[in-house]
C-alpha cells in the first residue's frame, strides 16, 4: 500500500481531480483563484535510486532467526503536491497535515536534491490559504538580481551565511549590504585566516546587492 503523506486525510473530488485531503482541495481552488493552474502530483522526483544490494545483509525473526536479504534495495520517491512555474521560479508547494515517520527524512533528501538543480526553485510547506498567499508574495518578488545574491551568499565568511541567508529572506537589503561590506573589510585585514574567501564574489555580492537597492 502505498505511504500517505497525510495521515486521515479524506478523499476530495473537485475539477475531475481526486485530492487526498479536502486541504489540498482548497488549496487547489485558491491558487485557481489566483490565476494559477497548478499540477496535482504531476512530478515525481528520485530521491535514491534502486540498487543491487552486494553486501551480506541479514534480518532476524523470531520465528526463523537470521535471514539473507537478496531483494534490491527499493528506490526512494517523492511525490509533493502542486508544482507550477511562477515569476521564472518552478515552485512547489507540499500542503501540510499531522506528518508520518517517514516524510522528514524525504524531506531532507529532497533538500539535498534539489542543491543539484539548475535552474530557479523555490519550496514551501503550507497549512492555511493565507500561508499560500504569503508564499505567492516572496515568489513575485524574486528576479535575477535576488538569485544572483542567493547564489552568492555562501561566499561570506562561515559565520555570516546563515545571517545573510535571514537577511536575504526578510529582504533587509540595507543591513545585507553591512554585513557584506564588513567582510570585506575583514577578509582584507586577514588574507591568512580568510584564505578560503574569494574577494571577488564578496564584490560582486556588495554591487548586486546595491543595485538592487537602488531600483528599490
Amino acid at each position: 500500500m502505498a505511504n500517505k503523506k497525510i495521515i486521515n486525510a479524506n478523499p476530495n473530488e473537485y475539477n475531475g481531480i481526486n485530492f487526498k485531503s479536502d486541504a489540498e482541495r482548497r488549496t487547489y481552488q485558491a491558487l485557481l483563484a489566483a490565476g494559477i493552474e497548478a499540477d496535482y502530483e504531476a512530478h515525481t522526483f528520485v530521491l535514491s535510486p534502486r540498487v543491487r544490494s552486494t553486501v551480506p545483509f541479514y534480518n532476524r525473526t523470531k520465528a526463523a532467526g537470521f535471514h539473507l536479504i537478496t531483494e534490491p534495495i527499493p528506490r526512494i520517491t517523492y511525490t509533493p503536491d502542486f508544482t507550477f512555474t511562477l515569476n521564472g521560479v518552478f515552485v512547489i508547494i507540499e500542503v501540510k497535515g499531522f506528518e508520518n515517520d517517514v516524510f522528514p527524512l524525504k524531506r531532507n533528501l529532497f533538500r539535498k536534491y534539489l542543491e543539484t538543480v539548475d535552474y530557479p526553485v523555490m519550496y514551501f510547506e503550507i497549512r492555511s490559504k493565507k500561508e499560500l498567499l504569503q508564499a505567492l508574495g516572496i515568489v513575485n518578488m524574486e528576479n535575477h538580481l535576488i538569485q544572483t545574491m542567493r547564489k552568492l551568499i555562501p561566499s561570506l565568511p562561515e559565520r555570516d551565511i546563515p545571517i545573510g541567508t535571514k537577511l536575504l529572506a526578510s529582504r533587509d537589503f540595507d543591513n545585507l549590504q553591512d554585513l557584506v561590506d564588513s567582510a570585506i573589510s575583514k577578509v582584507k585585514k586577514d588574507r591568512i585566516k580568510y584564505a578560503d574567501i574569494d574577494l571577488d564574489n564578496l564584490h560582486r555580492l556588495s554591487g548586486v546587492v546595491s543595485e538592487y537597492t537602488s531600483k528599490l
